[in-house]
């Protein structure tokens, strides 16, 4: 039985000429980077849209990826840079505010009934989805998908520091919410 790959050994395969390498970027991400943009743009439609523009974009500029990150950190920064992108121009073009964005998604998505399974993964997603927008991509990338601080620096253009203080912030504001809920957060750091 052959042994998977790392995503960096499928980009520079890719880069070599094997088609297939970039499908199997493709399909270790896919999934993660839809979830991760719809934190952007509440609409599932348009998350799926944004993660195929990143990957368009990662097989148009072969050699973008300098190896500097690992190639996840690399394609997150790229989605979250386009999605940002997209709320720019929807704000332009609607005059649209986000709080209006966000009401106009049309419900949960099936990618999130399968992650929101009880009563408490609904409570957290509610809470996580409350919060300021740089609270929620910062736990986000921390606990789901399971980024280190200077990746997260990198993807989310800050300093390190900066997202120690915003880590920080955001695990006191979720524990404050849920405590009033009843639920005991426990700590993680």
């Amino acid at each position: 039985m052959r042994e998977k790959r790392t995503a960096e050994e499928s980009y520079r395969l890719f880069c070599a000429g094997d088609q297939s390498a970039f499908d199997a970027i493709m399909e270790e991400f896919q999934q993660n980077l839809i979830f991760f943009l719809h934190g952007y743009v509440h609409n599932l439609e348009t998350a799926e849209d944004l993660a195929e523009d990143t990957f368009v974009e990662l097989l148009l500029r072969k050699g973008a990826y300098r190896y500097q990150s690992s190639l996840k950190t690399f394609i997150f920064a790229v989605a979250r840079h386009k999605a940002i992108d997209h709320l720019r121009r929807e704000r332009r073009r609607a005059s649209v505010g986000l709080d209006e964005i966000k009401e106009q998604s049309d419900g949960l998505p099936l990618l999130e009934e399968i992650v929101i399974q009880n009563e408490r993964a609904a409570m957290l997603h509610k809470t996580l989805a409350d919060m300021p927008e740089d609270y929620r991509e910062v736990l986000y990338l921390l606990y789901i998908e399971r980024q280190s601080y200077d990746d997260i620096a990198r993807i989310m253009r800050k300093s390190r520091k900066q997202i120690d203080n915003l880590a920080y912030r955001a695990r006191q504001a979720m524990r404050n919410v849920l405590g009033k809920e009843g639920i005991i957060v426990e700590e993680y750091d």
